[in-house]
């Protein structure tokens, strides 16, 4: 534990409790019930984008109810250890109840609002989608080059350093979150915003391949995963950018 975090009374690593235990199976059991929820929601015109050949056309509405549900899905897993860090320092501070429920609900609140944006870019496929198989594919190649890019920018290293290190935003906002629900609510959206900057080219190449296309989603929630909590994190990031960079040449000079 840093000096910093032991000034602010911010308890060391150890072997979780029960009740982290607890909280920690709560937060997957949530992202379980959000995959049941898309898998269920899922339809055949919303399956596909332009990097699986066919329009992904679909409903503002119903994709604004969709998206949070699968931004929950993907995301919750790799918050789990920050939200473990918030709850093992709110019960040393004795801080009031809802401290964690509203820190998921800024981290969530956060990656709700994209939905718009992510609508618009969706939407823009589509129109690329239904132009023919060859430039749906020249596009889908140069998206997955960009995100593929976006890996190695100062920018991403920068805001996975941050995801990747809970205790020193706990350190820095810890509290904050304890102050009032109000505070975490904050806490939450700012976690939220380090894992947009961290995450959002991937979330575009899941735009290409198709918003309800499951198995694109479990394999980016799964790379998410690994590059937040894994040990050699950064080295996945940096080999998942050369996958992207590499896939995306392939797919142009075919």
């Amino acid at each position: 534990m840093t000096r910093a975090a032991a000034r602010r009374g911010i308890p060391a690593p150890r072997t979780w409790s029960r009740a982290e235990l607890a909280l920690a199976i709560a937060l997957l059991a949530l992202a379980g019930t959000a995959w049941l929820i898309t898998g269920l929601a899922a339809m055949p015109d919303m399956s596909a984008g332009i990097l699986t050949g066919a329009p992904a056309m679909s409903a503002m509405p119903l994709f604004l109810l969709t998206w949070p549900v699968m931004m929950a899905a993907m995301m919750l897993p790799a918050s789990t250890p920050f939200t473990i860090g918030v709850r093992r320092l709110a019960a040393a501070r004795h801080a009031r109840r809802g401290t964690v429920a509203a820190l998921t609900a800024g981290y969530l609140v956060v990656w709700s609002a994209t939905g718009v944006p992510a609508y618009a870019v969706l939407r823009g496929f589509d129109a690329i989608a239904m132009r023919g198989g060859e430039v749906s594919v020249r596009v889908g190649a140069v998206v997955l080059i960009c995100a593929g890019a976006y890996q190695f920018t100062p920018l991403k290293r920068w805001c996975l350093a941050r995801c990747r290190s809970p205790l020193a935003l706990l350190v820095r906002h810890g509290d904050t979150a304890l102050r009032s629900r109000a505070g975490a609510l904050w806490v939450g959206m700012h976690h939220g915003g380090y894992c947009l900057g961290c995450c959002w080219a991937l979330t575009v190449v899941l735009l290409a391949a198709g918003t309800m296309n499951l198995v694109w989603m479990a394999a980016l929630a799964a790379l998410i995963a690994l590059e937040k909590a894994a040990p050699r994190g950064e080295a996945i990031g940096f080999a998942l950018g050369v996958a992207a960079i590499g896939l995306g040449v392939f797919l142009l000079l075919r």
